[in-house]
């Protein structure tokens, strides 16, 4: 569950290609529920965390590598100076019951205060974008259509006041 990351703050506009903008009422209620069931086990166990909301979340798409890969968004419900997250935690991805090709996973967003944060995150695992076309090396691609696979390994917070933090996972350790 621990990882090793870089943070880096953002300063330009990013466009998502799949957008949580439509209220879900169903998958909100379960979010809630699943929010409140990790953060009564944390409680139980005699450890604490500050549960977050989420204003808006989707994935961008990346394709600044070789191949496309998919950072995950996260516009969350604070005015929190998110520049000072040190460590992101995720637990063991969940698959959403009510709609193919979601899961779910809860967040710990670590900083210098003693109490983490908990963030509830609902991201799809096979989206499907539209790569554009390059030219690399004086060979060129053709624009095609690729499925991110979302691996959890790239985030990009962003608070109530539109600071923004990319966060990079190198590796996971299981905990």
């Amino acid at each position: 569950m621990a990882n090793t990351l870089n943070p880096v703050t953002e300063t330009q506009q990013d466009s998502t290609v799949e957008e949580c903008s439509e209220i879900d009422v169903l998958a909100k209620n379960w979010i809630q529920s699943q929010s409140d069931k990790e953060v009564k086990r944390i409680k139980d166990v005699g450890s604490d965390v500050i549960p977050l909301k989420i204003i808006n979340c989707g994935i961008v798409p990346n394709f600044e590598l070789k191949k496309a890969r998919a950072i995950n968004r996260v516009e969350l419900d604070t005015v929190q100076d998110i520049s000072k997250i040190q460590q992101v935690m995720v637990s063991p991805a969940v698959v959403y019951p009510n709609k193919p090709n979601f899961n779910y996973v809860h967040l710990i967003l670590v900083t210098e205060d003693p109490t983490p944060f908990l963030v509830p995150y609902l991201y799809q695992t096979n989206l499907k974008v539209i790569q554009p076309a390059k030219e690399e090396e004086g060979r060129k691609s053709a624009s095609k259509e690729v499925v991110l696979k979302t691996d959890l390994r790239e985030f990009l917070f962003l608070n109530r006041r539109g600071v923004r933090a990319r966060f990079t996972i190198h590796e996971y350790h299981d905990v």
